[in-house]
């Protein structure tokens, strides 16, 4: 499962293991804007996702 968590949620489903980084290119992701975290823990754009593992995006928000 995939889930992108910011000022929209979406929710996609993983059909095969793929780079966090190409996941996030197809959908417009940019690491200055989301942080990933597979299965909990934070992960870097180049570790591979299972179509089993939990992979979330978190958008950043700053405020003052």
């Amino acid at each position: 499962m995939i889930r992108i968590i910011g000022r929209e949620t979406r929710n996609l489903a993983s059909e095969r293991e793929i780079e966090i980084g190409e996941i996030a290119r197809q959908y417009g992701l940019t690491q200055e804007r989301y942080v990933a975290v597979l299965n909990g823990k934070p992960a870097t754009w180049d570790r591979i996702a299972g179509k089993d593992d939990d992979l979330v995006f978190l958008e950043v928000f700053s405020g003052g």
